[in-house]
């Protein structure tokens, strides 16, 4: 999914991707070239046991791949 990586203030800063359709999705173990406020990005996450996270943004995934854009 296509996004922008944002920097959310919740539980001391988690990353999140702001997708093109506006949803929001918390980013589990993004590396750290992934972690630029602002920059866009294609990700690919794998949803599987990321039901709760400590930011509670709503959905999550683990990051399994990605693409600067």
């Amino acid at each position: 999914m296509k996004g922008t990586i944002r920097k959310l203030g919740i539980e001391g800063g988690v990353w999140a991707l702001v997708t093109d359709e506006g949803d929001t999705i918390e980013l589990i173990e993004a590396p750290a070239e992934l972690c630029q406020n602002g920059r866009r990005a294609e990700v690919e996450l794998e949803r599987e046991g990321a039901d709760v996270t400590i930011g509670m943004t709503g959905a999550a995934g683990r990051v399994r791949s990605h693409k600067m854009l």
